[in-house]
Parts: structure tokens; C-alpha cells; sequence
């Protein structure tokens, strides 16, 4: 529960700063995203002495690790298509299709993971996804363009890597498989993006560190959740964060904010708390 509320909180607070270093800061993306990467390897494998373990032997068998690799492709795929969807769209836009991604999440859980069909809480996950999902839109948000596209396709590669992940919590421990994925997309895009650092001002390195951290407390949260209490009701809790999103946008941004948004921040209260006091009986 503290660790799902944990993860909501520090998402919503990266994707802001995220827009403010793409957007109003104008990092470029091929600086931005491996160096974030470099930073996230390093934090998460300080932490591997104490936290990361492996049982190898479940995490060597050959569909263990053709997981893990169909996680890394999935991992590239969609950071890329998301950081892009960051730099080009407004927040708000941009959590609109996002929004979409505990939905997708929940019914994956529930379609592949039999421990994840609680009726009553899988209920209040869907009904918490569509109720903030149609309280943001609008018309124009349903007149989709290529870059929306490319973001939809990254919300379901999201989505189905949580599923994976979830497999492979079995045989490792989150920050253990944290650090592996970290490790491995930093040496991807640093060789495929290929930064000029030495550019890099003060002020934006200390800005790149500091999103790092929150995707670093953003992941490692989110995927202790996933082992504590299951995709579906951390899936449930975290769609705080795009409520955090929007009242952020508003007073930070300047980017205007509906009372729909109101209604869906008592509609998603009301069903963690009620999914809280269920998962408590």
C-alpha cells in the first residue's frame, strides 16, 4: 500500500519535471534519455549489495531470460515513444493517453495471473480507469495524430512490461531486476544516442539527477507493490498520479484544469479506500 502510494507520488513528480527539462528547458532527447539511464543504473546498483538478489536457478531456465530480453525491447520501445510524446505534447494531453495505461494493465493481470481475479477490487481498478479516463476528455483528444499514435503504442508496451515483470519477480528481487534493466538500456542509448555531455550545464545535470531519482523511487515502488500486493491493486492506488499530474499542471504549468478532474479525484478515492479496507479484510 505505502509503496504503491510511494510510486504514484514520485510519478507524477517526474513527469513534471520531465516536461520542464524536454519542454520549457529544451534538453535534447538524445542528451536527456541516456544520461537519465546512466544515472538510474547507478542509484539502482548502489542499492544491489544490500537488496539485489537472484535465484539463478529459476532466472537462468531459457524462458526466464527470453522474458527478461522481451522486457528490455519492450523497455526501449516505450521509453523512447514516451519521452518523445513528452517534449512534443502539453502534460495534460499527454496523461490523457496515458490514462489508458491501468486499464490495459489490469486486464492483462487479470487475463494471465489467476491470484490477480479478486472480483470486487479488479471492479474498482476498471471502474477507477474508465471513470478518470472520460472525465478528461474531450473531443479533441479523440482526434488522434502520429505522435499520439506512437504514445498509445508505448501505453501498451508499458502496460504488458509490467505483466513480464511480474513473471519475473519470482526469480528476482525488484531492485536486482531494476538494476539489470537500467544497466542494460543505459549502455543502449549511450551508444546509440552517443550524448556530447561535456554541453551539459550545471543546472541540467543536477535536473537530469533529480528526474532520476524519481524514477528510480517511481519503479522500485511500483514493483515492490507488484510483489506485496499484486499488479491490480497497485495498479488501482497508482492512478493517483495522474490526478497529482493535472493539479500540478494547473498550478505549475498554467494549464487549465476541468472540474471533471475534481470528480475523478473523488471516484478514485473513494475506490482505493475502498479497495484498501477490502485487501485489509
Amino acid at each position: 500500500m505505502v509503496a504503491a502510494l510511494l510510486s504514484a507520488f514520485a510519478a507524477a513528480g517526474g513527469l513534471i519535471l520531465d516536461k520542464i527539462c524536454l519542454s520549457r528547458e529544451r534538453i535534447t532527447l538524445r542528451v536527456y534519455l541516456p544520461l537519465v539511464f546512466v544515472f538510474l543504473c547507478l542509484f539502482s546498483l548502489l542499492l544491489s549489495p544490500t537488496l539485489g538478489r537472484i535465484d539463478f536457478q529459476i532466472a537462468l531456465l531459457p524462458n526466464s531470460l527470453f522474458l527478461l530480453f522481451l522486457m528490455v525491447i519492450m523497455a526501449i520501445a516505450w521509453n523512447v515513444l514516451f519521452y518523445q510524446s513528452i517534449q512534443k505534447e502539453r502534460v495534460s494531453e499527454h496523461e490523457m493517453i496515458t490514462m489508458t495505461a491501468p486499464l490495459v494493465t489490469v486486464l492483462l493481470a487479470a487475463a494471465f495471473f489467476p491470484e490477480e481475479r479478486d472480483g470486487r477490487i479488479l471492479l474498482l481498478a476498471i471502474v477507477a480507469s474508465v471513470a478518470l479516463f472520460f472525465a478528461r476528455g474531450e473531443k479533441r483528444h479523440f482526434l488522434l495524430d502520429q505522435q499520439s499514435y506512437n504514445l498509445f503504442l508505448g501505453v501498451v508496451l508499458m502496460s504488458a512490461e509490467n505483466i513480464i515483470f511480474r513473471e519475473l519477480l519470482y526469480s528476482y528481487t525488484p531492485v536486482a531486476l531494476y538494476a539489470i534493466r537500467t544497466l542494460i538500456l543505459a549502455v543502449f542509448f549511450m551508444a546509440y544516442y552517443s550524448p556530447r555531455y561535456q554541453q551539459v550545464s550545471a543546472k541540467h545535470w543536477w535536473m537530469i539527477v533529480g528526474s532520476a531519482l524519481f524514477g528510480l523511487v517511481t519503479m522500485l515502488a511500483k514493483l515492490y507493490a507488484f510483489s506485496s500486493i499484486g499488479v491490480v491493486h497497485a495498479t488501482l492506488i497508482t492512478l493517483l498520479a495522474p490526478l497529482i499530474v493535472f493539479f500540478a499542471s494547473w498550478e505549475i504549468l498554467h494549464e487549465r484544469i476541468r472540474a471533471r478532474v475534481v470528480i475523478a479525484a473523488i471516484v478514485i478515492l473513494a475506490a482505493v479506500s475502498w479497495a484498501t479496507v477490502l485487501g485489509g479484510s
